[in-house]
């Protein structure tokens, strides 16, 4: 019996305590990984919320610019040399798919920005800046940009010789390279001012009498040129409306004013012609008309 060994109970205290460390130890890291999405989710949350000074890039962002997204320009997350200029983007075939020049666009090279915002295309604000002289019509032509009217005077000179670029009106009308004679082709009282009514009667051409170019229609130097004015019609125009006619102490006759009045330039200095008078002298010469007898007189 004294040798007799007693068989021992196993100990099992500190296998319990191993197993409970490795099952505490994967949940840690079951719970470590559950909660590994809801972190990147809120990293993720937190780099889109992050405000970007993009005029420290030298393209800042107004208009309709400040509401397109990142990725639509910047592709596949590539910052550098991203377009700057409006036509490397606004064109057909650009790196960025957006809106570009209509075929009715005024035909130009000039950059978008110099005349369209960022807000919109309209209003669209056109700087004359470049033009050629003389190549206006290339635009206005009534289809791409206002051009002439109906009514405007009928010429083939190119609009700035006359127009500025801050407005139709107030045009100065050159007359450089009008044809002698042909001032009523647009003086006819429709396209530019023509004869008054009072005006006199004739058919010769305006720059007979009047200086080309001159704004109040002054006349020439030598005033009106009677040539071509034929003999005896004189009263058509001398009768006192249309010009200067009789005075009420001129010599009552019916004869035409060149029987005595030679000169067309002056009324003084008439001759008048006695032929034909035979008698009735002192209806003239009564010392009013015409000088009459003296006091001496028989």
């Amino acid at each position: 019996m004294g040798n007799a060994r007693v068989a021992r109970r196993p100990n099992l205290t500190g296998h319990r305590f191993f197993a409970r460390a490795i099952i505490g130890g994967l949940l840690a890291v079951c719970s470590t990984m559950l909660l590994m999405p809801e972190a990147a989710s809120a990293q993720g949350s937190s780099r889109t919320g992050i405000e970007i000074d993009h005029s420290s890039t030298g393209f800042p962002l107004s208009g309709g610019h400040a509401q397109v997204v990142c990725e639509r320009c910047h592709l596949q997350g590539i910052f550098r040399g991203t377009p700057t200029q409006c036509m490397q983007c606004h064109s057909p075939g650009g790196r960025v798919v957006s809106t570009f020049k209509p075929t009715n666009h005024i035909p130009t090279t000039v950059n978008c920005s110099s005349c369209h915002r960022t807000t919109n295309w309209t209003p669209a604000f056109f700087t004359h800046n470049g033009v050629a002289p003389g190549t206006c019509s290339r635009c206005h032509n009534q289809t791409i940009a206002s051009g002439k009217p109906a009514t405007h005077i009928p010429t083939t000179m190119a609009c700035d010789s006359c127009h500025r670029t801050v407005g139709w009106t107030g045009a100065a009308f050159k007359h450089t390279g009008v044809g002698p004679g042909t001032c009523a082709t647009c003086h006819n009282g429709i396209q530019a001012p023509g004869k008054s009514a009072g005006h006199v009667a004739t058919t010769a051409s305006c720059d007979s009498c009047h200086r080309v170019g001159a704004a109040n229609w002054v006349l020439t130097i030598t005033g009106y040129n009677h040539a071509g004015v034929v003999p005896g019609t004189c009263a058509t125009c001398h009768n006192g409306s249309t010009a200067r006619g009789k005075s009420a102490s001129h010599v009552p006759t019916t004869q035409a004013c060149d029987t005595c009045h030679k000169s067309t330039t002056t009324f003084v200095g008439a001759a008048f012609n006695h032929t034909e008078i035979v008698s009735g002298c002192a209806t003239c010469h009564n010392g009013s008309t015409a000088r009459g007898k003296s006091a001496s007189h028989i």
